[in-house]
């Protein structure tokens, strides 16, 4: 599922890109500014962190101590990740649980950016910052559930 997911990964890094390139040209050579490009493009910006965290560990490319790790051996390995991942599952479901809720809050609400005079809604970056926490969450069973075979 996340894979799939990865294809539409790219298009938010191309409209980051768009939207500043954008902006500091408006208001560098036509003295226009873009204040919806501002944020739309911190929103942007905190679903691609989101939605990439569980792209990145289900790729195995978060951060290790590698120095000590390939002395280890895999059923250590294995129970060092599962031992992480004791941690890992309270925290994110916690955290999980509150952006959901502060997310239905804002969509109740129809929250809008105070950041720029646009006030755009932030609604979808909540949406979006949900999501990723929710497919974090299910690599982190698909990964525990990989550790669990290899025991």
């Amino acid at each position: 599922m996340i894979m799939r997911l990865v294809k539409y990964y790219a298009w938010f890094i191309l409209a980051i890109v768009l939207l500043i390139v954008f902006n500091v040209l408006g208001r560098y050579f036509f003295d226009l500014r873009f204040d919806f490009a501002v944020d739309v493009s911190w929103q942007l910006y905190g679903m691609l962190i989101m939605l990439g965290a569980s792209y990145s560990l289900a790729k195995g490319t978060h951060i290790r101590t590698d120095i000590y790790w390939k002395r280890f051996s895999d059923r250590t390995k294995s129970l060092i990740d599962l031992g992480g991942y004791c941690l890992f599952f309270p925290t994110f479901g916690i955290l999980t649980y509150l952006a959901a809720v502060d997310m239905w809050k804002s969509i109740l609400i129809d929250e809008r950016s105070s950041a720029t005079m646009s006030q755009l809604v932030i609604w979808p970056l909540k949406i979006g910052i949900t999501l990723g926490l929710f497919l974090l969450l299910y690599q982190g069973i698909v990964e525990v559930r990989k550790l669990w075979l290899r025991l």
